[in-house]
C-alpha cells in the first residue's frame, strides 16, 4: 500500500450520529497579553485559547496598578486562576469590586458572610446535577459578565471545572458557517435548576420560567478586544434561533453548541483549597464535573452586577475586518 500522510475520511462509513471533521481550522494566536510582562504579578497562559494562572500577588490588598492589570488580562485571557489565596469573606467581597459591583444572589448566605458572597455548596451524599456546558444568566436582558468562585471545601479527588472560549470557537468556524449565522438571533429563557432554590422563591422561579424569551444575537462583538464570539448556551436556556424556528434551525444551534465543546477551545481546572477563579461568563461556557459523590464540595461565589455595557452587541459585517 502506498504511503500517505492523510486519511481519506470521505471513504469511511460514519457511525450513526457521528460527525466527521475534515481538516482543522487554524486557531488564533495567543492574545496581546501572552508575552507581556506585568509589573504587579506574573501571568502564565494555560492553553492558547484561554486561561492564565496568576502568581506573585496577594489578593488581600492589591493596589490600584494591580487592579488595572488584572482587568486587562481578564479581557484577553477570559479566565484567571489565583492559587493559595487566604481571604476572609469580606476580603473576597473587596476583591470582587475590582470588576464592578458584586450583588447578592443567594437568598440566604452564611452567617459570617457579607450578602455579596454566596456559595455553590454540594453537601455530603448530595448528587450535583448541573453537569453540562453552560453560561450563567443568558436568559437575562443583561447577562452577567464576570463571575468568580473561591474553593473552600473540596472532595479528595474530582470536582474539576472546565472552561471554553466562545471567541476561539467563533474564530475556528469555516467562513461559510460564519456567513450563514451572521445576523441571526436566539431566544433565551430561564429553566429551574438545582441551584434555583438558593436564589429565587418558588414564585419568582415560576414567573421567570414563564416569561417571554429574551432575544440575543447569535454572533456577538466584544468591543474590549475587537473579537467576535458565539453567544450560544445549553438548550435549556438557549431555546432556538428566532429567524429559524424549524428543525433545520434547531440542528444548526445544536451543531454550534457541540462545536464550542471541542478540546481546542477549553481547559480543565483542578481545584485546590484556596484557589480563586474569575472568568468572563458572557464570553465562555463552563462545565462543573459531577464525579465526586458522596463527598462535599463548597465554593464561595461572587457575581458582578451587569450594566448596559454588558448587553450583547450584534457583530455586523464591518466588524469582520477588525483585528
Amino acid at each position: 500500500m502506498p504511503h500517505t500522510d492523510t486519511i481519506a475520511t470521505e471513504r469511511l462509513t460514519p457511525i450513526p450520529g457521528e460527525r466527521s471533521h475534515h481538516g482543522f481550522e487554524t486557531l488564533r494566536p495567543l492574545g496581546a497579553t501572552a508575552g507581556r510582562t506585568f509589573t504587579c504579578f506574573q501571568a502564565w497562559p494555560i492553553v492558547p485559547a484561554l486561561g492564565a494562572e496568576i502568581t506573585g500577588i496577594d489578593l488581600r490588598d492589591p493596589g490600584p496598578a494591580a487592579r488595572q492589570e488584572i482587568r486587562e488580562i481578564l479581557a484577553d485571557r477570559k479566565v484567571l486562576v489565583f492559587r493559595d489565596q487566604d481571604l476572609s469573606p469580606h476580603q473576597y467581597a473587596d476583591f470582587l469590586r475590582i470588576f464592578g459591583s458584586p450583588v447578592k444572589e443567594d437568598m440566604v448566605v452564611d452567617s459570617d458572610h457579607p450578602p455579596e458572597v454566596g456559595a455553590i455548596h454540594t453537601r455530603p451524599n448530595e448528587q450535583q446535577q448541573i453537569n453540562y456546558w453552560h453560561m450563567d444568566h443568558s436568559f437575562r436582558e443583561l447577562p452577567t459578565r464576570v463571575l468568580s468562585l473561591y474553593a473552600k471545601i473540596l472532595p479528595p479527588v474530582g470536582g474539576d471545572t472546565l472552561f471554553a472560549s466562545l471567541e476561539a470557537a467563533y474564530d475556528a468556524l469555516p467562513e461559510a458557517m460564519k456567513d450563514r449565522i451572521e445576523g441571526l438571533h436566539c431566544n433565551h429563557r430561564m429553566t429551574p435548576t438545582q441551584n434555583t432554590k438558593r436564589r429565587y422563591t418558588p414564585e419568582q422561579a415560576e414567573a421567570m420560567a414563564n416569561a417571554p424569551p429574551v432575544v440575543h444575537p447569535l454572533v456577538g462583538f466584544n468591543p474590549d478586544n475587537g473579537r467576535r464570539f458565539l453567544f450560544v448556551n445549553v438548550p435549556i436556556y438557549c431555546r432556538n434561533i428566532a429567524e429559524l424556528p424549524t428543525p433545520e434551525g434547531d440542528e444548526l444551534l445544536r451543531e454550534l453548541y457541540r462545536h464550542v465543546q471541542r478540546p481546542e477551545f477549553q481547559f480543565r481546572l483542578t481545584w485546590r483549597e484556596n484557589t480563586v477563579v474569575v472568568w468572563e461568563n458572557n464570553h465562555t461556557l463552563h462545565y462543573p464535573v459531577s464525579d465526586y459523590f458522596p463527598h462535599e464540595r463548597k465554593l464561595w461565589r461572587g457575581v458582578i452586577q451587569a450594566t448596559e455595557a454588558d448587553r450583547p452587541r450584534a457583530a455586523l459585517a464591518p466588524d469582520r475586518a477588525l483585528p
